[in-house]
């Protein structure tokens, strides 16, 4: 445990592309009912890799937990919204619906550098400066995207994409991902979670997961080993 709770990143080759790099998560009560989960958070902000934690701006007791989970043990989580210094620019769609317009990352960064691990509500504001909520896939994709971040991970209950025998799919191209998710044969939200999760590739985030986050450990598995617990999403084009 001593390994764990003050680690050392020359020991963990498997850290080593992931150090000084950000990794987003849009968590969900999975990762709040996780035993592991703030745990698995602060061990990675030990060893130099920067998470950010985006959940849905109804989900704050979900969010009020994690925080507390974190700082208990030691880490330095702090919890805001998009409206703060204007990270998350936003316009009322034709529908009514809040739609992302732009992100504003400095506060975002300037927090990562100094140690902290921001714990974001999906909540905006508008140039008129009203707060409204957006879309919690749609808000960590785009921060991924904003910040290059180098993983992207959606907790989702009961997993990754299901395969057409059993199981999950272990492994999907950004084209695989989106042809899928408009084909009809997935959940509304899932195939929401599964666009959300190719486009953050396309916008260079190195590879996305989709997982369910409950299992001990699952962030730290999923992040830092080569067993996939849920589905990865990584781009079309393979670099040599």
């Amino acid at each position: 445990m001593d390994a764990f709770s003050s680690p050392d990143p020359s020991g963990l080759p498997t850290c080593r592309p992931f150090v000084g790099r950000s990794f987003v998560v849009r968590v969900d009560e999975s990762a709040g009912a996780s035993p592991t989960f703030a745990a698995d958070v602060v061990f990675m902000r030990r060893v130099g890799i920067r998470p950010v934690l985006v959940h849905e701006a109804a989900a704050r007791l979900v969010a009020q937990r994690l925080i507390g989970n974190i700082n208990r043990i030691g880490g330095d989580a702090v919890g805001l919204d998009g409206a703060a210094a204007g990270m998350l620019m936003l316009a009322r769609g034709d529908d009514g619906a809040a739609e992302l317009r732009g992100v504003n990352t400095a506060l975002l960064c300037l927090l990562l550098e100094r140690g902290y691990i921001p714990v974001l509500a999906s909540e905006g504001a508008g140039v008129s400066g009203a707060r409204m909520p957006v879309d919690a896939d749609e808000a960590a994709r785009a921060l991924a995207g904003a910040i290059g971040a180098i993983r992207l991970l959606f907790g989702s209950h009961p997993g990754g994409v299901p395969s057409d025998g059993s199981g999950i799919i272990p492994e999907l191209t950004s084209s695989e991902a989106l042809a899928l998710a408009r084909g009809g044969s997935l959940s509304n939200d899932l195939a929401h979670r599964l666009t959300a999760a190719a486009l953050g590739v396309r916008a260079g985030v190195q590879a996305a997961q989709i997982l369910d986050l409950s299992p001990a450990h699952a962030a730290v598995v999923e992040l830092l080993t080569a067993q996939h617990l849920g589905t990865q999403v990584v781009s079309s084009v393979l670099l040599g």
